[in-house]
Order: structure tokens, then sequence, then C-alpha cells
């Protein structure tokens, strides 16, 4: 697995190639720490890339989700067929806490709108 990372709207993107398995998933979870721990709301992986994924890396996301429960979401971007029917199967798909998008597009019109109610708020 390899990662690494770009920006939409001043959101961190991980992007993940590869495959997420329980022999790597703790790199994914130590990636995403740092903005889990700085307060992010909104935290995105681009899995367009990630052939794979086993327990381990849905354990991860599940993690992630709980993490920023009542204050954000996780996105992610373009998970090929094998790997959302997985994610929807864990119930991740119906979580408040989850998003899924097809495309980069969409997560950065979600992130828009995160940003525009921030700033409404002010």
């Amino acid at each position: 697995m390899e990662i690494s990372t770009s920006e939409l709207r001043g959101v961190e993107v991980f992007e993940v190639r590869g495959e997420i398995d329980h022999s790597n998933a703790g790199r994914l979870s130590s990636a995403v720490d740092e903005p889990l721990e700085r307060g992010d709301e909104v935290i995105v992986l681009d899995l367009s890339e990630v052939d794979y994924i086993d327990s381990g890396g849905v354990s991860v996301l599940l993690s992630t989700v709980r993490r920023l429960r009542n204050r954000g979401w996780l996105g992610v971007v373009n998970p090929n067929a094998n790997v959302r029917r997985l994610l929807e199967i864990v119930g991740l798909t119906v979580d408040h806490g989850f998003r899924l998008f097809s495309d980069r597009t969409e997560a950065e019109d979600a992130i828009e709108e995160v940003i525009g109610n921030e700033q409404g708020k002010r």
C-alpha cells in the first residue's frame, strides 16, 4: 500500500494505492491520526486505486468515523465495486458520519458545503 496526500478546498486527501490489509492498516491509521488529533472535521480518502480491503482496513474506516462522530465526516472517493460492496455490507454507507463520492468533484462540492456552513456560523 502507498499513501500520498493532496488537498481539496483546504482538506487533506489521502490517496491510497494497492491493498489495505492487516499487514499495513496501521500505516493508514497513523496517517489519519494527525488530522483527527488537530480537530479536523472532514477527512477524505481517495480509494480509486485500492484493489482490495480486508477487515483490518475496514476497522480503520470504522474507527475514523467513530472518532469524527458529532463533529464531521469521513469521505471515500471512487472505491471499486468490491470495496464499495464491502462498505455497504459493514453498514458504513448508511452512517451519517460517512460519505461516499463517485469522484473528486462530488467530494469537493460536499467540502464546499461544510466551508460555507462554517462561514455562515461566524
